[in-house]
């Protein structure tokens, strides 16, 4: 999801599982995941002339039948610097 929050551009992971057996849905948003994501919010902000700070936010769905424990996580990870 890329989505705008005031002067913020969001780029948001939506993880669902139906267990949590193997841990948390959020558990699933790796390293390599997260490098996928900066990447991919670089190339967007650039071809878009965007002159935005970026924030990575996490949405974990976890389902129980019928019923669904939705939990945001704002900045959940960082870019990091090389």
């Amino acid at each position: 999801i890329i989505a705008l929050d005031k002067n913020l551009v969001v780029i948001a992971e939506v993880k669902t599982r139906s267990t949590n057996y193997f841990g948390e849905p959020e558990a699933f948003v790796t390293k390599k995941k997260q490098a996928h994501l900066i990447k991919a919010a670089n190339a967007y902000v650039d071809k878009n002339n965007l002159n935005f700070e970026v924030r990575f936010d996490i949405v974990s769905v976890l389902k129980k039948g019928e019923t669904y424990k939705v939990n945001l996580i704002q900045n959940a990870f960082y870019p990091l610097v090389k």
